[in-house]
C-alpha cells in the first residue's frame, strides 16, 4: 500500500512549488500531449524562476493583473506559477472567447499584460486583438503589452524573449519578491460562464487554493504515484483551481491534453498510465462509446472527480475509475467544495 503524502506546509502557490520540488525534485510534474516534453518538479521550478525573473524585468510587480489565453500546454503552468510568484494575479481566459468577450474580460480585470497563443480551435486571438484596436487603444485602455507564445509576430513580444533577462535576476532578489506573497493575496481571477448575466470575476486567494485542493486530493486518496489526465481546460476552475493543484499538493503528475480529441485521449491515458480522471459525464460517455475503447487498456484509472446523477457516475466507474468521487462546487467556492471519499461505498458516491 502506498504511503500517504505529508501535508504541505506551504500556503502560497510559489511556496508550494518550492516545497514539492525540494521534497521530490526528480519526480515528473508535467507531461505534454505528445510525451516529448517532460518536466520534473525541479525542472519546472527552475524554468518558473527564470520566467518570473523575465516578467519582473518586463515590469510585472506585486498586485498587477496578468491575463493568459492558452490551451493545455506546459507553458500554461510555467506562466501561471511565474506570475503568482511575483505576487501578481493570473486571469486565465476561456479559449472559446470571441472579440467581445475578450474585450469585456480584459477591461473588467484591468489586465496590463496578456500572454497568448496566436490561435486555437478556430479562434484567431491576434486577429481579435487587432479588431479591438490593440493594447492601449480606446477599447483596451488598460492593456499595455501582449506577449505571444510559440512564434514571432511583428510588433509584439514573445515569451521566449523573457527567458534571457530572467537568468540575470539574482536568486536573492527573486526570493525577496516571492516571500512578499501572502496567503491572502489574490492568485487567480476566474470568470464564470455568464449564463444569466455578464461573467463575474471571482477572486481566489493563495491560501484558499492550497487548503482546498489538499483536502480534495485527500478525499480522492491521491499519492505521488498518481498521474492525472488533464483533458478538461485549465482555464476552468475544475482545471487550474482543482485538478492541477489537488495532484500537485500530493506530489503527483499532470498529463496534459492540448485539445480534446476522444481517440487521442484514450491513447494518452493508456500510454501515460493515467490513474486520475477529471471530467464531466459527457466526456466519459464519449470515451466509452468511441470505437477505439475496446482496444485500449485503461486499467490504470482509479480515482478522480466527476459531476453528475447516479447513471452518469456509473459511466465513469464503467470507464475504469472505480474510486471516482462525486463532487459539488462553484467557482466562488474554489471550485469543488463538497467531495465524496474515494473509499466510500460505490452507492454513496453515485448518489451523493
Amino acid at each position: 500500500m502506498t504511503a500517504r503524502p505529508a501535508r504541505p506546509a506551504a500556503r502560497t502557490l510559489p511556496d508550494l512549488l518550492d516545497e514539492m520540488a525540494a521534497r521530490q525534485p526528480a519526480h515528473e510534474l508535467i507531461v505534454d500531449s505528445g510525451g516529448a516534453r517532460r518536466l520534473t518538479y525541479a525542472e519546472t521550478r527552475a524554468q518558473v524562476r527564470e520566467l518570473a525573473g523575465g516578467l519582473l524585468r518586463a515590469g510585472v510587480k506585486h498586485g498587477d493583473t496578468v491575463a493568459m489565453l492558452m490551451n493545455n500546454r506546459p507553458e500554461w503552468l510555467l506562466v501561471g506559477f511565474a506570475v503568482t510568484m511575483l505576487g501578481a494575479t493570473l486571469v486565465p481566459i476561456s479559449t472559446w472567447s470571441r472579440p467581445r468577450e475578450l474585450e469585456y474580460v480584459l477591461n473588467h480585470c484591468e489586465a496590463s499584460l496578456l500572454i497568448t497563443i496566436p490561435l486555437f480551435g478556430g479562434q484567431d486571438y491576434l486577429g481579435a486583438l487587432a479588431e479591438l484596436g490593440g493594447p492601449g487603444g480606446a477599447r483596451l485602455p488598460h492593456l499595455r503589452r501582449v506577449v505571444v507564445v510559440g512564434e514571432e509576430v511583428a510588433g509584439l513580444s514573445t515569451l521566449d524573449a523573457l527567458w534571457a533577462p530572467g537568468r540575470d535576476v539574482s536568486a536573492g532578489e527573486l526570493d525577496a519578491v516571492r516571500r512578499a506573497v501572502s496567503p491572502d493575496d489574490v492568485a487567480y481571477i476566474l470568470y464564470t460562464s455568464g449564463t444569466t448575466s455578464m461573467p463575474k470575476g471571482v477572486q481566489l486567494c493563495h491560501g484558499g487554493l492550497v487548503e482546498n485542493t489538499w483536502s480534495i486530493g485527500e478525499r480522492q486518496r491521491l499519492t505521488p504515484a498518481d498521474r492525472m489526465w488533464m483533458g478538461i481546460s485549465l482555464f476552468w476552475s475544475f482545471g487550474c483551481a482543482n485538478g492541477l493543484l489537488a495532484v500537485m499538493t500530493h506530489g503527483g503528475t499532470i498529463v496534459l491534453q492540448e485539445q480534446m480529441d476522444v481517440a487521442a485521449a484514450l491513447a494518452l491515458i493508456e500510454r501515460e498510465r493515467c490513474s486520475v480522471y477529471y471530467g464531466t459525464p459527457n466526456i466519459a460517455q464519449a470515451l466509452i462509446e468511441h470505437p477505439d475503447r475496446p482496444s485500449r487498456d485503461l486499467s490504470s484509472l482509479r480515482t478522480g472527480a466527476a459531476i453528475g446523477a447516479p447513471a452518469a457516475m456509473q459511466m465513469v466507474m464503467d470507464l475504469g475509475a472505480r474510486e471516482i468521487c462525486n463532487v459539488y462546487g462553484l467557482t466562488e467556492c474554489y471550485g469543488n467544495c463538497s467531495v465524496t471519499d474515494a473509499h466510500d461505498p460505490a452507492e454513496i458516491r453515485r448518489t451523493t
